[in-house]
């Protein structure tokens, strides 16, 4: 069971192992919105290789509302947030590298909900834990996210395999 569905006058539930994905370092428990918006970011970062340098997600209601790859955590945070800082209060923020305790200063200035990362500096995560409700996860593999999404469809379910091929600018 989950606090609530969508909505707080719905109940919702959550069928899987989210243990196997990542760690929770703190926070409350995660909503049926949270885990839509963890889905949606987690995915999303999937399509950026952590080779290729670091990726920050912020994502609200099941929608990018900023993203960025640059060559440091902290300007990919600034870079993504520049895209909609309005949408992103509140929101879920991922990155595929850890995050220093520059970065967690930026970030800690913002409300969000969520945050993910591989790891965080223990001053960092000092810093982000002084505020008790919000929901720190340390990502383990996020490949294990399984190779088939689906979702209810008219009375039914759609079923299709996850796009593991990202599109390159040699796509376009």
């Amino acid at each position: 069971p989950l606090r609530y569905g969508e909505n707080p006058h719905q109940k919702g539930y959550f069928v899987g192992d989210l243990d196997v994905l990542f760690d929770k370092i703190q926070g409350k428990e995660l909503s049926y919105n949270n885990l839509l918006d963890v889905d949606s970011a987690v995915a999303l970062l999937g399509e950026f290789p952590a080779n290729e340098g670091a990726t920050f997600i912020i994502v609200k209601h099941n929608n990018a509302c900023g993203l960025a790859q640059r060559s440091t955590v902290l300007e990919a945070w600034k870079t993504a947030l520049e895209c909609d800082p309005i949408s992103a209060f509140g929101g879920i923020l991922a990155c595929n590298h850890p995050i220093d305790l520059e970065t967690a200063s930026e970030i800690n200035s913002l409300f969000f909900e969520v945050l993910i990362a591989p790891d965080y500096a223990p001053e960092a995560l000092e810093l982000l834990a002084g505020k008790n409700n919000r929901i720190i996860l340390k990502s383990k593999n996020l490949s294990q996210l399984g190779n088939l999404t689906k979702r209810s469809a008219l009375n039914g379910e759609l079923l299709q395999e996850r796009d593991n091929s990202p599109e390159s600018r040699k796509m376009m």
